[in-house]
């Protein structure tokens, strides 16, 4: 068996001196049996051919010859530093360790400060010994972005804005989409990845569709007000904010067939999205409009809904060469859409659409919000005004460049399915040139049918948050198409509240706990009315609870 020895630094061993245990001229030498226990370092030392296991027949040991020479006297300091060396067991045979380059040369030198120091070793397992592998727990993002949460991989911080990513080249486009149930967190991701933390920033701008409804207003209200401005409020009946769908800022946003499109939308949104007839109801349509707005102009005045009804059903000039029964037709169609853009005069509607823009609408430098909290679900009141605020906005955009705009709607489907959606995805094209990143939050994937514009935006988007998913067919549409590893099907099932998986562009999802600050907490917390603590002080935590 082979043992190794320990010479001390600097010395070398006899028998790399004497070569591959060759003895020295003159010298007797006897025959030592021993096992191989190390073939690789055997054949270091003897040269190459004992197999593993294999007695060696005789290994030549150096004998001194009975006369020997008396040992040179040494000095002092020489003598001192010797330590003698255990004798080897009968059977062993000694091989030193190989010598490398010792770092601590002087221990006097390393007490005064002369070297750098070294890390203690510490007892690890090999379950702690994973993080070895950097391949795994390298940094998730770069430093250039937005603060988001923690890796729970690697505990690294990740960062990623959209902006910067696109600037970057890492993705393609600015959208972004939020998934999950509710309660997983979502709001709180929105509220302060792309509302407070952007703010902070120079040339950033923030509009908000809110939706949810929290003690008579919106959530974004209170966050609102603490950057200066008031929430823009509707409510059917009056007394509230109206947008005026003719206004110029509107016309602004995609000219006068965007804003026929528009006008398409909401009649199709007031007739249960049924669309309307692109051979006879979208002509008549134009046309009216057209007319309308020739007649405003030559007025001097912005015209509203009002004034395009009355054109709706009339046969305008660029039918005159169609036949009279044609024409008829025409008319029918005409009247058509003036029944169904008569539902936004109505009372179901009345306030929203059924005047001039209100003075108070205008785009803040820091944060607008529009609160559609109050608008009946069971209308297509909410839908219609983010199809209209979507046009406004960028018509604003347009004379308002230079700032960065993050589009936020808390209940995308609205917004991006239905006919809205149409308009939605046909403005979103707009979106880049108009440094405009448009951010939905949805639900359940797996309930958009195939052919929804909706399906357009989830592809669309190169930055996905994905939440807890509570059914197996969303967490198959997850998979599909974002193109997520297989393991990730358990993750999406038991996220925690507060955790989400990050996809950005073609990289690998990462599991990313959001951490927020305790002001943060303070302004983002939606259910307070569920977990209110009778204790004073006491902030919930992520997914709301204490």
């Amino acid at each position: 068996m082979i043992r190794r020895s320990s010479p001390r630094h600097g010395a070398r061993s006899d028998l790399l001196r004497a070569g591959p245990l060759a003895p020295e001229p003159g010298e007797a030498t006897r025959a030592v049996p021993f096992r191989v226990r190390n073939p690789a370092v055997l054949e270091e030392v003897l040269g190459a051919g004992v197999a593993e296991g294999s007695p060696a027949e005789a290994v030549p040991e150096a004998v001194p010859a009975e006369e020997e020479r008396p040992a040179p006297r040494r000095g002092r300091r020489a003598r001192r530093a010797e330590v003698p060396e255990e004798p080897a067991p009968t059977g062993w045979q000694d091989v030193p360790e190989p010598q490398g380059f010792s770092v601590r040369r002087s221990l006097r030198r390393a007490r005064r400060g002369w070297y750098a120091p070294v890390a203690a070793p510490a007892l690890t397992t090999t379950r702690q010994a994973e993080v070895l592998n950097t391949a795994i727990v390298a940094a998730p993002t770069d430093p250039y972005g937005i603060i988001v949460g923690r890796d729970r991989l690697s505990n690294a911080p990740v960062a990623h804005d959209p902006f910067t990513a696109y600037e970057k080249g890492e993705i393609t486009s600015p959208a972004v989409v939020v998934l999950g149930v509710v309660g997983a967190g979502k709001s709180s991701l929105l509220k302060t990845v792309y509302v407070m933390r952007p703010l902070i920033l120079s040339n950033r701008r923030v509009v908000v569709m809110d939706k949810k409804d929290r003690g008579g207003q919106g959530e974004y209200a209170e966050l609102t007000r603490a950057f200066g401005t008031e929430p823009l409020r509707f409510v059917v009946g009056g007394g509230g904010t109206t947008l005026n769908i003719l206004d110029p800022t509107v016309l602004a946003g995609s000219g006068v067939a965007g804003q026929a499109r528009l006008l398409s939308a909401l009649a199709e949104l007031a007739n249960n999205g049924m669309p309307l007839d692109a051979k006879r109801e979208r002509p008549a349509l134009r046309a009216a409009l057209r007319a309308t707005l020739q007649r405003a102009e030559a007025d001097g005045r912005i015209p509203v809904l009002a004034d395009l009804l009355p054109r709706l059903g009339e046969i305008h000039a660029e039918f005159a060469d169609h036949s009279a029964a044609a024409k008829e037709k025409i008319h029918q169609a005409g009247l058509n859409v003036r029944h169904l853009l008569s539902a936004l005069l109505s009372d179901e509607l009345s306030g929203l659409f059924d005047g001039h823009t209100s003075p108070n609408v205008r785009l803040s430098d820091r944060l607008t919000t529009f609160d559609i909290s109050q608008l009946p679900d069971d209308s297509p009141a909410v839908s219609m005004v983010m199809a209209v605020a979507n046009v406004w906005l960028l018509g604003t955009l347009r004379h308002h460049r230079g700032l960065r705009t993050n589009f936020i709607a808390e209940e995308g489907w609205d917004l991006v399915g239905g006919p809205g959606g149409r308009v939605f995805q046909r403005n979103s094209k707009l979106a880049r040139g108009l440094g405009l990143s448009n951010i939905a939050a949805l639900h359940h994937i797996a309930d958009i049918p195939e052919h929804d514009p909706a399906v357009a935006m989830l592809k669309e988007a190169q930055t996905v948050h994905l939440y807890r998913q509570d059914r197996a067919e969303d967490i198959d549409a997850c998979l599909r198409m974002y193109n997520l590893d297989r393991g990730a099907r358990q993750t999406l099932a038991n996220l925690e509240s507060g955790h989400h998986l990050l996809k950005i562009g073609n990289r690998r999802e990462i599991h990313v706990e959001h951490v927020r600050s305790r002001l943060e907490r303070g302004l983002t917390n939606t259910d307070e009315a569920m977990v209110s603590s009778p204790v004073r002080g006491v902030v919930p935590a992520e997914g709301g609870r204490p």
